[in-house]
């Protein structure tokens, strides 16, 4: 079983891709909680940061594990080299991957109060949709808007723990701060998938929203996700405040939604290029963890 799990993590979860995505979200989301609470700009990454990025690594391996779950039947058909898909794993190895991500995960946050409280209300919102899945066969994959309605939470559940565990490492309380980081990376996550499901000419069954809103529409409103993102990211750094100069990198990520709309409009691409889509993500996070490290060390 060991050799089959090996072989899920590589096809599914290549180390290569998602430790970096991992990292840059882990230290890049919790700065923009950082940057968003007052006083909270005390965080200093430290043993406890080492915690939550395995924690956080965890958790994308288990959401990624229930989200091929969910997409099997879809998977066999379009995507049939993944494991999963090819039966190169079984769906039993698959539960135990689960199974095992969710007790690294309990017993990382054990003694940390909010940080396991955010942990497990993440966990037990996938355990909501793979028993969805499982037993009621809901939703259709195919229904784009519902199965997107219904997997947003995700990401808001994951950065509400990245918030739990600043909480817990600094000592500060809850409050309405969280609301405007939480949006940001709404809408960082929103240019993702929209522009990842762009496409000129789908194949045949493809999810993709051009099916739902048309080509343009779904290009546009991939390109305003990452308006929206940035314009959020300036209001929550506030660059144009005496000490925050740093802030205005936060800008420069966006060169990448813009390149890839040059692209697909003006190049002609048959698709979003994937790389401009993900590269943004990396590059979204790791611009609020810099803008937060210049800022405390700035005069």
């Amino acid at each position: 079983m060991i050799v089959r799990l090996r072989r899920y993590v590589r096809g599914s979860f290549p180390p290569a891709v998602y430790l970096p995505y991992a990292l840059a979200w882990a230290l890049g989301g919790t700065a923009m909680f950082a940057l968003g609470q007052h006083g909270a700009s005390t965080w200093r990454p430290g043993w406890a940061t080492l915690a939550t990025v395995a924690s956080f690594t965890a958790l994308l391996l288990v959401v990624r594990a229930v989200d091929d779950l969910r997409d099997l039947d879809y998977d066999r058909v379009h995507n049939p080299r993944r494991p999963l898909a090819s039966g190169a794993v079984t769906i039993r190895d698959v539960g135990v991957l689960i199974a095992a991500g969710v007790v690294v995960v309990l017993l990382l946050n054990a003694p940390r109060g909010l940080a396991l409280a955010g942990a497990v209300a993440a966990l037990l919102y996938l355990a909501l949709l793979l028993s969805a899945d499982r037993l009621a066969h809901w939703p259709s994959g195919d229904a784009l808007i519902i199965s997107a309605l219904i997997s947003l939470p995700v990401q808001l559940l994951l950065g509400g723990y990245l918030y739990a565990a600043l909480l817990h490492d600094t000592g500060r309380s809850a409050g309405a701060s969280a609301l405007l980081p939480l949006a940001t990376m709404l809408a960082v996550f929103t240019h993702l998938e929209l522009a990842r499901k762009t496409t000129r000419v789908p194949k045949a069954g493809e999810r993709s929203y051009v099916t739902v809103f048309g080509v343009e529409a779904t290009a546009r409103a991939a390109l305003a996700a990452a308006a929206v993102a940035t314009v959020l990211a300036l209001v929550l750094v506030r660059p144009w405040s005496s000490g925050a100069e740093a802030g205005w990198l936060v800008l420069l990520p966006a060169v990448l939604p813009v390149r890839g709309a040059l692209r697909f409009w003006r190049g002609g691409a048959e698709r979003w290029p994937a790389a401009d889509a993900g590269f943004y993500i990396l590059a979204a996070f790791t611009a609020f963890f810099v803008v937060d490290l210049l800022e405390r060390h700035a005069p």
